[in-house]
């Protein structure tokens, strides 16, 4: 007859059950890596997807911004919203003879010579008020508002 500790009792000794246990997270370990890989490469494939997405609908829109900035859109929102119309074709006229000679007030003109005759005003040349000082006040106020 076989010692007591050799003898089949029914129960499985607590070493085979920690040999089997270990079995069991051993093989149990691969099984959680991958499922955390096949999560992280199925939320990867979403994050691209939603970068496709986002990447089309960016170039639909400056696609549509490049309409709205087109020249015949603008025109066509300028005759519709703003009710503008068309420019006519304008006519240039070319004059061969010199301009009238303006006419100024007295109070601006050049003080006559001896002779009478005034001396006309050149480009820059500039009035200057003789006897300031001995003029009215309202006349001073009157040639700075010009009144023809």
């Amino acid at each position: 007859m076989l010692p007591k500790r050799y003898r089949y009792t029914g129960r499985m000794p607590a070493w085979a059950w920690i040999a089997v246990f270990g079995l069991c997270i051993a093989a149990a370990l691969p099984v959680f890596r991958t499922s955390s890989v096949t999560e992280s490469g199925s939320e990867l494939r979403a994050l691209e997807a939603e970068r496709e997405r986002l990447t089309s609908e960016i170039r639909s829109l400056a696609a549509h911004v490049g309409q709205l900035g087109s020249l015949a859109r603008i025109q066509q929102q300028a005759v519709e919203r703003l009710r503008m119309v068309h420019a006519v074709p304008t006519t240039v006229l070319e004059v061969d003879s010199a301009p009238p000679a303006r006419t100024l007030p007295a109070r601006f003109l050049p003080a006559s010579d001896s002779s009478g005759a005034e001396a006309p005003l050149h480009g820059g040349d500039r009035l200057e008020p003789e006897q300031h000082a001995a003029r009215p006040v309202w006349r001073a106020i009157l040639d700075v508002l010009v009144f023809d």
